[in-house]
């Protein structure tokens, strides 16, 4: 199960990486990849502490394709919190190297199991929290994938 979440979280963000850097092309069909990772009943809770809705969230991420050119995510430390029959609590790193210099925040999701969804996972939920900039300055990024 964690190679699956691991897997699930780390392809929505290159996702995410190819959207957002204009590597992907602006068509109905690359943005499909993003909005159907997500449950219909999606909230995300930002880190600065905002409470997003799917509703609010795709207008705002399609619109922002090619928004950070040359733009790095990289994915640690996944870590599954709770599993059962309904989904998964799992915990990781996202460390991005773009246009607005380094940052870094500690994710919790919510994944629901959806036999129809790539790697049988959906994210129901989501709540990040930004990394302390110190230690964001002393970590050492892997730009390799």
């Amino acid at each position: 199960m964690r190679d699956r979440c691991a897997a699930q979280i780390d392809d929505l963000h290159r996702v995410i990486e190819d959207w957002l850097g204009g590597r992907t092309p602006r068509t109905p069909e690359t943005f499909a990849a993003f909005a159907d990772a997500h449950s219909p009943d999606f909230t995300m809770v930002t880190p600065d502490g905002a409470l997003l809705r799917i509703d609010e969230l795709l207008p705002g991420f399609e619109s922002a394709h090619g928004a950070a050119p040359g733009l790095r995510i990289r994915i640690a430390e996944v870590a599954l919190v709770h599993t059962d029959a309904r989904g998964v609590v799992a915990t990781y790193e996202e460390w991005q190297d773009g246009p607005a210099g380094r940052t870094g925040r500690r994710s919790t999701v919510l994944l629901e199991h959806d036999a129809d969804a790539r790697h049988g996972l959906r994210s129901r939920h989501l709540h990040e929290t930004w990394i302390d900039r110190e230690r964001i300055d002393r970590e050492r990024i892997d730009r390799e994938r």
